[in-house]
């Protein structure tokens, strides 16, 4: 067995122990997030801690400025809501402070494994240019999200948020798709895992009743006694590693796998 073969073992073991540790606990969301996505990431970090500079800065442009103008947006038009068991307040009315920390996770948990999985030309941990830049611009966009808001709100608001909302953040990996067929390809593994733990985690947050879905979706899909909707499985479920993955790429690595 290849240590990367045992890593993967061990990462599904660290699942297997969340999904028990959840329900056995009855968890709150925080609880969780840190069970899903805290716990393998302290893994990996462990195994990439050379490279933890590059991805802690790419972590708090997209887990914290670029997912809280996502999660603004969607929250305003219901695309998802929670439940209780929340233990900090919204950010201007509108976004749970505890989101915020699962979406960190949540692309912290992506970045470390594309980068010891995936990536074999790997950049070195060190911030460039083009990095600062993307980390101002993702600060920006909470500027310019709150400006809409402030003066001009009734633009945030639209039907299908969900899926308006996906599309829109999957733009850019489509057209990588043909400019970049073999970059992608490379990365696509990824997802067989992703795919597993997010569906567990979706399983289990709904029967726990940690969050919910009251907005406007195409449609539903049902198993092991939950539904949710079809956006959050092609989206969350089936393509957010990828696309997360390589947002990091082109825009914190080399744009090479």
């Amino acid at each position: 067995m290849t240590s990367k073969t045992r890593d993967i073992f061990i990462l599904i073991a660290i699942n297997i122990f969340a999904i028990a540790a959840s329900f056995l606990l009855q968890t709150n969301f925080l609880t969780s997030a840190v069970l899903f996505l805290g716990l393998p990431s302290l893994y990996l970090l462990w195994k990439e801690k050379a490279y933890l500079r590059k991805i802690l800065i790419a972590s708090i442009a997209f887990g914290v400025f670029f997912s809280f103008v996502f999660d603004f947006i969607a929250e305003l038009n219901k695309a998802w809501g929670w439940n209780g068991g929340l233990l900090f307040g919204k950010i201007l009315g509108v976004v749970q402070a505890d989101v915020m920390v699962w979406f960190f996770l949540w692309v912290f948990h992506i970045f470390l494994f594309y980068e010891h999985f995936i990536d074999r030309k790997k950049l070195k941990s060190k911030i460039t240019r083009r990095q600062w830049e993307v980390l101002g611009v993702s600060v920006l966009s909470v500027i310019l999200l709150i400006g809409v808001y402030q003066f001009s709100p009734s633009f945030l608001y639209f039907e299908k948020a969900y899926l308006t909302l996906s599309l829109i953040v999957s733009i850019p990996f489509v057209i990588l798709c043909f400019i970049k067929p073999k970059l992608v390809l490379h990365t696509l593994p990824m997802v067989a895992y992703f795919a597993f733990v997010y569906l567990t985690h979706e399983i289990t947050a709904l029967h726990l009743e940690q969050w919910r879905f009251p907005g406007d979706y195409i449609g539903w899909v049902s198993m092991l006694g939950v539904s949710f909707p079809i956006e959050e499985l092609v989206f969350w479920i089936g393509l957010s590693s990828v696309i997360g993955a390589m947002y990091y790429e082109m825009s914190f690595d080399n744009q090479k796998n």
